[in-house]
């Protein structure tokens, strides 16, 4: 299983939210340069970086900081938060980014069928964050502020173009409960062919193996790391 250790940045800063509330922010290091550098020392080198601030305002604010992650050497960066045009995703490209992780943008009037044409799906993650309302995970956009009507599955079955999918739990994330076990089991059996990227409650080794025993293949992980809950030198040595 890949690791990708979370870098959520706001105002220059390493943070986490609980639950997706940006009045509930925990910062863990002033210094996301050092951060990344900590990751790396560890062989982790393939990162989650997310622009909050721009998540939520669609403004990217933190860009200078993701170039400068961008320049160290020797990692890979998958990079999110308020990339919303086709010239915005060019330039994290051109900038060294791996994949590029698209969430609001998704709902824009043809925008999805502009990537298509422009993007190859491997350069594209689906950034599908829910809620569970009524029994139906629904799609939640603009930094998990505003809620649509649109079922996490309808959607998926509409968009066979896209491989990477990071589907992540709001009610979970950052509170470390343990990850939506039962929805990812469903989107494999229903979606066998999406690289589903497993995001949200992830708290320990053995939610690492359950989520490997459904043969998912991503994980991401935060506050489970910045705790402590999980060491860095176990996910070296076992993942």
């Amino acid at each position: 299983m890949k690791i990708l250790p979370a870098i959520d940045l706001k105002n220059g800063n390493c943070v986490r939210l609980l639950k997706g509330d940006f009045d509930n922010v925990t910062e863990y290091n002033f210094n996301p340069l050092a951060q990344v550098e900590i990751f790396k020392s560890n062989q982790l080198n393939y990162l989650h970086i997310v622009d909050l601030d721009g998540a939520e305002t669609g403004n990217q604010s933190n860009l200078d900081v993701i170039k400068e992650i961008l320049k160290i050497p020797d990692i890979s960066i998958q990079v999110g938060g308020g990339i919303r045009s086709i010239k915005t995703i060019e330039t994290m490209i051109e900038l060294g980014a791996s994949r590029i992780i698209l969430g609001t943008a998704l709902f824009q009037d043809d925008f999805i069928e502009d990537i298509k044409k422009n993007f190859d799906s491997n350069q594209i993650v689906l950034a599908l964050d829910f809620k569970v309302i009524n029994e139906t995970p629904k799609i939640y956009t603009h930094g998990w502020q505003n809620t649509t009507d649109i079922s996490l599955y309808e959607f998926l079955s509409d968009q066979s173009f896209f491989l990477n999918i990071l589907a992540t739990d709001i009610s979970l994330d950052g509170a470390m409960q343990g990850p939506s076990f039962d929805i990812y089991e469903h989107i494999l059996n229903t979606f066998p062919l999406v690289n589903l990227i497993a995001s949200g409650g992830i708290r320990s080794l053995e939610d690492l193996d359950t989520l490997k025993t459904l043969k998912i293949k991503e994980a991401i992980i935060g506050k489970a790391i910045y705790e402590k809950n999980i060491s860095l030198e176990d996910l070296n040595n076992d993942y």
